[in-house]
């Protein structure tokens, strides 16, 4: 901030000089706080003080202070002379000499508003903040209907980093004084960029209400409770500005982000397909047309925005795995291999790209490339518990145990509601006939978690079959059949129960049930068709 050179008029001077009169408080107007006096200037201090004048406006600080202490001799009370003086001795980097004028004026006349302005923005310019404050809280005090002061506080607090309370100032401003509309906005800046979302979005909310057609205030306000998840308001906000300011791509691809949100597949293709129409050759919109069609379970639409993407941006990642992801939707693994093989080392540190292509090789139980690139996708994304998961299914299915093992463990360490993980493991070391006491307990946090987890409850039971519990055993997997009729290893372990429990009739029945859904599998089959 730069301190201004100012010519003070013969009228401000008389009505200043020598205080005879003192600035009107707007508190406390108390006989012991007010001071005034009746007689006229001096005549000869006036005039030194008008030469001063001359010489400031000529830049001519050193003769301009000779003729203002001329003046203070004549007249020692005159607060403006002490201010003009401390204008002077600023000018020429006498720092301390203008602070002790504007002291001296203010000790003259504790309401005197310009010498506190001065000296406050001395303070600043000096980074003697907190002096700077004491100031504009005494001038607040002095003129509390005065929006200007609170609003140089809030400047203040802004600029060192002081969020809450420079905020706080800023509304404080406005409230004052309803016509600076700009300190609300600058409070609403101010709480965004302090990630203050709910003060933000209160802010936002004031300014709509004051200006509803204001795009700039409902955009963000929009954007805040997107964030806030309230997306049926934010969809009728998105509508206002519209109304505002006509269809446009940003405002239509801005609606449909928000029906995808709220899961309203439709409504949010709808928009997108506008937003579409304006400017076909948008990445974003083509990304997330392809990306409705996948998820409304149209690959093959989903297939044709996906190209569309790629060939417009052959950098742009996204084009590729929306094309692969369609192709698993069809179940076509190689074709989702093909797709993102070719481009995989390009695109070496995408997680997308690793991740898919190595599950798409796992789909084909490929396991030795699958595990190449889910290995990529984990270095990239260390704590993706989704890599975790099937690294550690494919490790187990290659019989690499330790590190299957390894791997089950850091998923239960790291998160102790993970069913699938307790399942898994427990369902491992059964298979393998190992630790089945420790087997059947971390199974039993499997089913404690999902209790009606079909998967869950048979494992559990084929691990009693396997302590000899029987009975106990029968119950759990008979349950697990009752939630899921189809899966065919539950059949056979069901199947597996009768047969120990010598009921041959019934063990052949779910033998022969199994092999339909597995027809494939040369073991069910030698036992629901034995010679």
């Amino acid at each position: 901030m730069i301190i201004k050179s100012r010519i003070f008029s013969v009228i401000l001077f008389i009505l200043m000089a020598s205080c005879s009169q003192l600035p009107e408080p707007s508190i406390d107007q108390s006989a012991s706080k007010i001071v005034e006096k009746n007689q006229e200037p001096n005549p000869e201090a006036l005039k030194h003080f008008m030469d001063a004048q001359l010489y400031i406006s000529q830049n001519n600080y050193p003769m301009a202070i000779i003729e203002l202490q001329d003046a203070l001799r004549l007249d020692p009370t005159a607060g403006s002379i002490h201010i003009s003086l401390a204008e002077s001795y600023w000018k020429l980097g006498k720092i301390e000499r203008a602070e002790e004028n504007l002291k001296m004026a203010i000790s003259l006349n504790e309401y005197d508003i310009d010498a506190r302005k001065m000296l406050a923005e001395q303070y600043i310019i000096r980074h003697q903040y907190d002096q700077a404050d004491k100031q504009f809280n005494a001038l607040r005090d002095i003129e509390p209907q005065q929006a200007e002061h609170v609003l140089a506080q809030a400047e203040l607090a802004a600029a060192r980093l002081q969020w809450d309370k420079s905020i706080k100032l800023f509304r404080e401003a406005y409230e004052i004084d309803k016509a600076m509309i700009n300190a609300l906005e600058k409070a609403a800046e101010l709480a965004l960029r302090a990630n203050k979302l709910q003060t933000a979005r209160d802010i936002y909310i004031r300014l709509v209400k004051i200006d509803g057609r204001n795009v700039e205030y409902l955009s963000a306000y929009a954007d805040l409770i997107i964030m806030d998840e309230r997306y049926d308001e934010a969809a009728e906000i998105i509508e206002k500005i519209m109304d505002v300011e006509g269809y446009s791509k940003d405002r239509l691809f801005q609606s449909g982000i928000i029906f995808f949100q709220k899961k309203q597949l439709n409504q949010s293709l709808n928009f997108f397909k506008q937003a579409y129409k304006i400017d076909d050759q948008d990445g974003n919109v083509l990304h997330f047309i392809a990306t409705v069609y996948l998820e409304l379970n149209q690959p093959d639409s989903g297939h044709v925005y996906a190209n569309k993407l790629i060939k417009l941006d052959n950098n742009d990642p996204r084009g590729y795995i929306n094309s692969a992801l369609a192709a698993m939707n069809k179940d076509q693994y190689q074709e989702a291999v093909e797709i993102l093989l070719e481009v995989a080392d390009s695109f070496d540190q995408e997680y997308g790209i690793q991740y898919l292509l190595g599950n798409a090789y796992y789909q084909q139980k490929k396991n030795e490339e699958a595990l190449v690139y889910l290995n990529r996708a984990l270095k990239i994304s260390p704590k993706s518990r989704n890599i975790l998961h099937i690294l550690a299914i494919i490790n187990d299915s290659m019989k690499s145990w330790t590190k299957s093992d390894a791997l089950y463990e850091e998923l239960i360490n790291s998160d102790s509601t993970d069913a699938q993980a307790y399942n898994n493991y427990a369902y491992s070391l059964v298979e393998r006939n190992e630790r089945l006491d420790f087997a059947l307990q971390i199974s039993m946090k499997a089913i404690t978690l999902a209790p009606k987890n079909a998967a869950y409850l048979d494992t559990y039971g084929w691990i009693l079959f396997k302590l000899g519990k029987v009975d106990d055993a029968l119950n759990y997997i008979q349950h697990s059949i009752e939630l899921e009729e189809d899966n065919a290893v539950v059949l056979e372990h069901l199947g597996d129960v009768f047969m120990h429990s010598n009921r041959k009739e019934d063990a052949l029945q779910f033998y022969r049930k199994a092999y339909k859904f597995d027809s494939n599998n040369d073991i069910l089959k030698n036992k629901a068709f034995p010679d």
